[in-house]
């Protein structure tokens, strides 16, 4: 049976819980879209820890291991209108709100050139035809693709992810998906602005997976 691997993150600033998390916690070993599910889950934070595996290694060690056909990471970010694709990661990091000063203003990698972008191939993806998908179900997907995924966790894992899989000469698809938030998520965010941001179920993600999976050229 094919495999693909799923990350997510765990929970940051605020929110009390993170969609992304809940989804490959709850899809891990289930078989969707005739794919087995693999799912790893990240903390939220941009520095590893002096002893500790590079993200992104671990997951290129994963789907090495298992010999994935894919890997698809999510992560939370409360501006995106439901799900949005990230193609970019960038050498760099900046997030006054959820960083320190001493984390400010600095590479990832430092042995890396400065604010270097890496790019995920799209074309093992059939994008219109994962739009029509996402609009046959009635789940919000952002139209145009991103190549700005901030500079916080998740372009963290972006970068981290396509840096290991190139150096480790992993050439399978990549994917990651932004995700907007959920109730569950700004329970305890009292001034969060519903006016001009947008909610999901949490088991719109579990559709999304799927979407996606079913999108796959291959």
């Amino acid at each position: 049976m094919k495999k693909a691997i799923i990350t997510g993150s765990e929970t940051f600033g605020k929110y009390i819980t993170n969609p992304s998390k809940w989804l490959v916690l709850f899809a891990d070993k289930k078989v969707i879209a005739d794919y087995e599910i693999h799912s790893l889950v990240f903390p939220s934070v941009i520095l590893v820890p002096e002893g500790q595996e590079d993200p992104g290694e671990t997951v290129v060690r994963k789907a090495k291991e298992i010999n994935a056909d894919m890997i698809i990471s999510f992560g939370m970010a409360s501006e995106v209108k439901g799900f949005r694709l990230e193609r970019s990661g960038s050498n760099w990091v900046y997030n006054e709100r959820y960083l320190s000063p001493s984390e400010n203003n600095k590479p990832l990698d430092p042995s890396r050139p400065e604010k270097e972008q890496i790019q995920a191939d799209f074309s093992s993806w059939d994008i219109k035809k994962m739009k029509e998908l996402f609009a046959k179900e009635n789940i919000p997907f952002e139209s145009k693709i991103s190549d700005d995924a901030g500079r916080y966790s998740c372009n963290s894992w972006i970068y981290r992810t396509l840096l290991a899989m190139r150096k480790g000469r992993l050439t399978i698809p990549y994917l990651f998906v932004h995700t907007a938030c959920t109730e569950e998520a700004i329970e305890l965010i009292p001034d969060f602005d519903r006016v001009n941001k947008s909610l999901i179920k949490k088991e719109d993600a579990l559709k999304a997976l799927e979407i996606i999976i079913k999108s796959y050229r291959g």
